[in-house]
């Protein structure tokens, strides 16, 4: 018998009226390399999921305090401020402010987290929230370019140089004998570290994290009845023999077949992997004698959005809007900047020390597949299995892709469809950051069976 778990809201409120509860969530497909997604505007990718939320709640969106949304690469047609872009491109009323966040690969799941935050402190009763990437555009790392007139083309802004002699993340490169170089080398540099720990030969480490890949396409493909509701699928344009869109007489998109492709499903996972397939595979980091990581094993360029309405026990009541699921408990944490991508380990805890709840109180447990390694650290670390029922049930990111503004806000919702399908009441999900980061959130399913 689990304690009684410890919700966030106590600490504000004696009114449970007053609890941030999840109303309704949505999502695009999500898009794969030169898959259909990319032919939309960042903010319309936000849009579309904003009109849904809109359109099937019956509620006047005029309450709406607020509109949060998260981005990786703040550029092109996701900056300007793609919170207020949005709203304002969904036909939003004009009352209702908004703005970015990004907390890189956790933006989506730090969107979710704000509305909560912002409705729990009482300055807002309603907000709408999500977050967007389109990889296929803005590649991560597009956002530190700048056009250099000099020479004449674009030239990377490197991160500030003082990072490394930070002394914690000096001593660190030199534990690690590596280098400060981005999250393909950190996950790499996790491979390498973990490997030993579990005291495994290269060949038997490369073997887990393709069986790992494989169990990933082999659940996407397995589930797509439980995960298409969570999306609403939207018409993309189709190109022409120049490569130029497809567009109506207004230069809009046309929802109709002859200009324009309704996509309804998912572009990345791959029915046909074979762990022969993932095997052939050759590495993309580190010597013959040290690689592991491929394409198969990591999560491949995506392109998505996805949104979330949250209002206050009390107003959703009072509109008859049935509340879904509510956050019991959430934690953001800081890791070791080199290996980068380990925040899970430490944020998972946290949130469910902070709940006074373990692992075994929770029905769903989600950590994103960004790479194989990662997963790999994780349940060795937490003492989990990711061949666990519980476990990723419908696949993850190597499978699915990792559209890193909506990923956060992705997992959230489908937590909550996990729960509503099964009729089961606790979800957990987590995922590694950038820079060294994690952040992890506890949902409640608020209609269990």
């Amino acid at each position: 018998m689990m304690a009684e778990p410890t919700y966030m809201y106590e600490k504000y409120f004696k009114n449970s009226k007053r609890e941030p509860i999840l109303v309704d969530y949505v999502r695009t497909p999500i898009g794969r390399r030169g898959g259909t997604i990319f032919r939309h505007r960042g903010d319309d990718l936000v849009a579309h999921c904003y009109r849904t939320l809109v359109d099937r709640n019956e509620f006047d969106p005029h309450i709406i305090g607020d509109s949060i949304v998260s981005c990786n690469s703040q550029i092109g047609d996701c900056a300007l401020d793609i919170g207020r872009t949005a709203a304002l491109s969904a036909h939003l009323p004009i009352t209702v402010p908004g703005f970015s966040i990004n907390r890189q690969c956790a933006s989506g799941a730090q969107a979710v987290i704000s509305a909560w935050q912002a409705i729990a402190s009482g300055i807002h009763d309603c907000v709408i929230c999500g977050g967007v990437e389109v990889q296929n555009k803005y590649p991560i790392m597009s956002d530190s370019y700048i056009f250099d007139k000099e020479q004449n083309k674009p030239v990377m802004i490197a991160p500030n140089k003082k990072i490394i002699s930070h002394p914690e993340v000096a001593a660190k490169l030199k534990e690690y004998k590596t280098s400060f170089a981005g999250q393909i080398q950190s996950a790499h540099d996790m491979g390498q570290v973990w490997m030993k720990k579990a005291g495994v030969t290269l060949e038997e480490y490369r073997n887990e994290v393709d069986s790992l890949s494989l169990h990933s396409h082999e659940k996407t493909c397995s589930t797509w009845n439980e995960r298409g509701k969570e999306i609403e699928p939207i018409w993309c344009p189709n190109i022409d023999e120049k490569g130029n869109l497809m567009l109506d007489e207004k230069n809009d998109i046309a929802q109709d077949s002859s200009l324009s492709v309704l996509t309804d499903r998912d572009e990345s996972p791959r029915p046909g992997t074979s762990i022969e397939k993932l095997a052939s595979l050759r590495t993309i980091v580190g010597r013959k004698s040290t690689a592991f990581l491929t394409a198969g094993n990591s999560c491949p360029t995506s392109d998505g959005a996805a949104a979330q309405l949250w209002m206050t026990r009390g107003l959703a009541e009072e509109l008859g809007l049935k509340p879904r699921a509510s956050i019991v408990n959430f934690a953001s944490v800081g890791v070791d900047p080199v290996l980068q991508l380990t925040g899970p380990i430490k944020a998972m805890p946290e949130a469910l020390n902070r709940a006074h709840m373990t692992f075994d109180d929770m029905d769903f447990i989600e950590i994103n597949e960004a790479f194989s390694s990662v997963i790999h650290a994780c349940c060795y670390d937490l003492n989990l299995d990711w061949r666990d029922e519980r476990f990723n049930p419908w696949g993850g990111a190597i499978a699915l892709g990792h559209p890193t503004g909506a990923t956060g806000c992705r997992l959230i919702g489908s937590n909550l469809h996990q729960l509503e399908e099964s009729g089961k009441e606790y979800a957990i999900s987590s995922m590694c950051v950038g820079l060294g980061m994690g952040v992890a959130t506890i949902v409640k399913n608020e209609n269990p069976k």
